[in-house]
């Protein structure tokens, strides 16, 4: 296994964590002797499966079947996808082998998921956010971009917390001019009719996809993502990822909503359509500014009353996210039940 040529330079000597190194050598063994485990403690006595690859074929050949481009020539195989506990640790894994402390350089779009800005100043670099453009917040200054030249680039789409898409051409172009890499976070993509960025992954070697379980897939308990990417990409994350950091019971998990995927995707349509509802029942409301069009499970949404609808939300008790210090008297409402919608509207309504 080879450590990618832009790796972070104090880790260019690390060897494979010592726990995992002996299911990557070529010697298949018949009998463990070596990893100290108990073994008579039951179903959980030994480490979870490290490799995962009849899980990570299943994986891919779901998500390359939903929802795939008009023509679509890319090819994936379990070396392009590592899974990892949560996206979170994907963005962490990331930052840790790519960039430099107090040296390399993060862009970060504004607003948009505060994960990316809080582990790179956990892991001491250099950050610049750039404001999202455009009356829906879909645009990037690409130029701007192209300027700094970061090592890495985060685009969360569709954007958290706003709901709305970067075209496929931004992100095409970004990819085809910047020397880093260029993050696309997917979490909420099962929710979008825009199609996945993955489909490009043959074409931009620095082409980095993001996926989670815990949005679509239904199973945020689980602690389940995934990073999608070059072979030599996966290859470097190896090394600085915690060894059997996807337990036994989230694999289980993952599997079983993988071969009987049928339900989950009942409720993508649901949630889809109250979206749509929520949506059109907002933007009525004499109390609603803007509700941003969302490819999300989620809508933005900014209010003429804002501190007195969310004094009431809270004494409703009903959470939502204040999001007023990216967006202006702004709240982000998840999409919920019928019953917890109407409740939400009920206090909109005033």
């Amino acid at each position: 296994m080879k450590m990618h040529k832009n790796v972070r330079k104090s880790l260019k000597k690390l060897s494979l964590p010592t726990p995992i190194q002996k299911y990557f050598s070529s010697q298949n063994w018949d009998v463990d002797l070596g990893s100290n485990t108990n073994p008579f403690g039951g179903d959980f006595s030994n480490y979870p499966d490290v490799m995962q690859l009849d899980l990570k074929r299943l994986y891919l050949k779901r998500i390359l079947s939903l929802n795939p481009p008009p023509s679509s020539n890319v090819v994936l195989d379990e070396n392009n996808v590592l899974f990892t506990a949560g996206s979170m640790e994907g963005i962490d894994l990331l930052l840790r082998a790519f960039a430099d402390p107090n040296q390399d350089l993060v862009c970060i779009p504004s607003p948009t998921f505060s994960a990316y800005a809080h582990w790179s100043i956990i892991n001491e670099l250099q950050m610049k956010t750039m404001p999202l453009l455009g009356k829906n917040l879909d645009q990037v200054d690409i130029e701007s971009i192209i300027k700094l030249n970061p090592k890495l680039l985060f685009i969360c789409n569709p954007n958290n917390p706003i709901g709305t898409l970067i075209p496929h051409a931004t992100l095409k172009k970004l990819c085809q001019s910047l020397n880093g890499f260029v993050v696309v976070d997917e979490a909420y993509i099962e929710f979008s009719d825009q199609y996945s960025s993955l489909f490009y992954l043959n074409e931009y070697p620095n082409l980095i996809i993001l996926r989670t379980f815990s949005k679509g897939w239904g199973l945020a308990g689980v602690r389940c993502g995934a990073v999608i990417a070059h072979k030599t990409i996966i290859d470097t994350l190896r090394y600085i990822q915690y060894p059997f950091s996807v337990s036994i019971p989230s694999q289980q998990a993952v599997r079983e909503v993988l071969m009987t995927p049928e339900k989950v995707f009942e409720t993508w349509e649901k949630i889809k359509k109250m979206r749509r509802d929520l949506y059109t029942e907002l933007s009525q409301r004499r109390n609603i500014i803007k509700v941003f069009e969302s490819q999300t499970n989620f809508l933005m949404v900014a209010l003429h009353n804002f501190e007195e609808i969310k004094k009431s939300l809270e004494q409703e008790k009903i959470h939502v996210l204040d999001c007023s210090s990216e967006l202006r008297q702004s709240i982000r409402v998840s999409i919920g039940t019928e019953e917890q919608n109407q409740k939400f509207l009920k206090i909109i309504a005033g």
